[in-house]
């Protein structure tokens, strides 16, 4: 089970996170939170070796931020009942 957190995560929007910015890894998406948000969605972010947005795009396609995660990520079971707040991006 997946606890929910504080903090929203940059990618995936669940809330799974202790804290932002605390380089911690995403359950529901594994994305490492770098601190980058929606101002830096064009950065490429050192921990992750891509882009916010390629990621959050990623997340919506396949449910995980990179193809390479797919296999790590929370089922949708898992995060059925975790605080989701999907912010709006316009890919």
């Amino acid at each position: 089970m997946i606890a929910e957190g504080r903090a929203q995560c940059p990618c995936c929007d669940y809330y799974t996170l202790r804290d932002r910015g605390g380089n911690e890894v995403c359950p529901v998406c594994y994305w490492e939170d770098d601190g980058a948000d929606l101002e830096a969605l064009d950065e490429v972010s050192p921990a992750n070796h891509i882009t916010l947005r390629s990621a959050r795009k990623n997340f919506e396609r396949l449910g995980a931020s990179d193809q390479a995660a797919v296999s790590l990520v929370a089922s949708a079971e898992e995060r059925d009942g975790l605080r989701r707040e999907q912010r709006a991006t316009y890919f």
